[in-house]
């Protein structure tokens, strides 16, 4: 064997040489341990910047577990522990601004359960629209209806504002130029369309409660609500209708809309609301609630009729209260309510107050329960 001390340092045919006990392949492996582990350590912390940047963009992210690195050689130095990485801190994400606005007007209007209603109905739906309760005078109205931007869809509107609204529409649909009013306003592009949902509210309240026609009403109140349950009437088959009211002279309007209607009618004081012979099968209130009145119905006349009292605050009504003293079947006008509101989310979904939901029966459902009432329009018990 050679002696090491004659080797040149030139001497490309040497052994490796050895230092401190270890040779250069040794060391040799053990850098290229060490840059491969840079490697992954660098590839590692590029990963989490990348899921940090996805994370501010909003941009879910799976978790993932970083690989485990791989163990040096057994003769490599041993790594320097790396410091604990900073903990990763999420920005608060904006509150997102509602697809579509939509409200209810009128003055006063803090009373109105139509945001309940609503907000039910669009929260089964899934859709991330808004509804409120505004107060609009009639004066206030036009400003307040051209005020408004691209993102609403619609407008619900109360009393007086039904009327108010007609000369601002460029469409209505049949029910409204029959009842005289539109209580929905659909914002379409750059057309403004009104519709009734009053009229369809009363027949399907009535029906759901189990009565599918009256060919024999009774209407109590000469208003403009008056002139919805005359066409309600007429939309469930009636052939006969009175109509009692306080003031014979301000009642001129109803001959001439139940003429168009085909219905026989007659216009009569309240004090003689049971003075017939026949028994209507359906009896309308159209009084605000509290109003006491001079119609006094017979025991026999309440048992046997249907009462449909639009009115629902304060419950029950004094006319309510007759009907339930003997026992007699009430649908207060909550029932009312959800089913023309159930129309409205027609129209301001579809455009359409005849096109069903989807899931429509759920959606019923959440409206319901959003007033505490069932099917039929009984308050649910507890």
């Amino acid at each position: 064997m050679s002696d090491p001390s004659n080797r040149r340092p030139d001497d490309e045919t040497a052994e490796p040489a050895v230092e401190d006990g270890v040779s250069e392949a040794s060391a040799e492996a053990a850098i290229a341990a060490l840059v491969e582990a840079e490697r992954e350590a660098e590839a590692e912390e590029a990963a989490v910047a990348e899921a940090e940047e996805a994370e501010e963009r909003e941009e879910p992210e799976d978790a993932v577990e970083p690989a485990d690195a791989a163990e040096p050689p057994a003769a490599a130095p041993s790594k320097p522990a790396k410091a604990p990485a900073k903990p990763r801190t999420t920005k608060p994400r904006a509150a997102k601004a509602p697809s579509r606005r939509l409200a209810v007007l009128g003055s006063p209007i803090g009373h109105s359960q139509s945001p309940a209603l609503h907000r039910a109905a669009y929260d089964a739906l899934g859709l991330d629209w808004s509804y409120e309760a505004v107060d609009v005078t009639e004066d206030a109205l036009p400003d307040f209806i051209a005020g408004l931007g691209p993102e609403w869809r619609g407008l619900s509107l109360t009393m007086p504002l039904k009327k108010a609204v007609l000369p601002l529409l460029a469409e209505t649909d049949r029910i409204t130029d029959q009842a005289g009013g539109a209580n929905t306003v659909l914002l379409d592009g750059e057309a403004i369309r009104g519709f009734n949902t009053d009229v369809a509210g009363i027949v399907r309240a009535v029906q759901a409660a189990g009565l599918e026609q009256a060919r024999y009403v009774h209407i109590l109140g000469g208003g403009a609500t008056a002139a919805s349950a005359l066409v309600a009437a007429a939309e469930l088959g009636a052939e006969r209708v009175d109509v009692h009211v306080r003031d014979l002279a301000r009642s001129a309007w109803v001959e001439p809309l139940a003429n168009d209607l085909g219905l026989r009618v007659r216009i009569r004081p309240f004090s003689q609301a049971d003075r017939s012979l026949d028994v209507p099968e359906l009896v309308i209130g159209t009084l605000p609630g509290g109003t006491v009145t001079e119609a006094v119905y017979t025991d026999s006349t309440r048992r046997r009729s249907l009462l449909f009292d639009v009115a629902y605050e304060p419950w029950p009504t004094p006319l309510a209260r007759q009907w339930e003293s003997v026992g007699g079947r009430v649908v207060s006008g909550l029932a009312m309510l959800v089913h023309q509101a159930l129309l409205q989310v027609r129209v301001f979904v579809s455009g359409d107050p005849l096109q069903p939901l989807q899931d429509e029966a759920q959606v019923l459902a959440a409206m319901l329960d959003a007033v505490g009432i069932d099917e039929q329009g009984a308050p649910l018990e507890g």
